[in-house]
């Protein structure tokens, strides 16, 4: 059976260290900032590394970060899935708004 790419939009590797804050719903009005590492980019989404367990459905909030730049663009995203890998999680997230 041949693995089929669900991605609407090209991506591009984005190694990048950034931490992000889960909706205030989901945290019961606190803000925690959890840390992350970018796996992959497009104007659709992001795929990241993280400890965080999230679930799909969850909006994150962080600051990211343009190397070329060096300014950080803030952002909200949904986590679209998440995978458990050996000691971290593997996430999908598409931008909103």
């Amino acid at each position: 059976m041949k693995n089929v790419d669900k991605r609407l939009c090209d991506r591009k590797m984005f190694d990048q260290f950034f931490s992000f804050e889960m909706s205030i719903v989901e945290v019961k009005g606190k803000k925690m900032k959890q840390n992350a590492v970018g796996v992959d980019i497009s104007s659709c989404g992001l795929g990241m590394k993280t400890k965080s367990s999230l679930q799909e459905g969850s909006v994150l909030k962080f600051d990211l970060p343009i190397r070329e730049w060096e300014i950080t663009i803030p952002v909200y995203a949904q986590v679209r899935w998440a995978k458990s890998i050996n000691d971290h999680f593997r996430v999908g997230l598409r931008f909103l708004g």
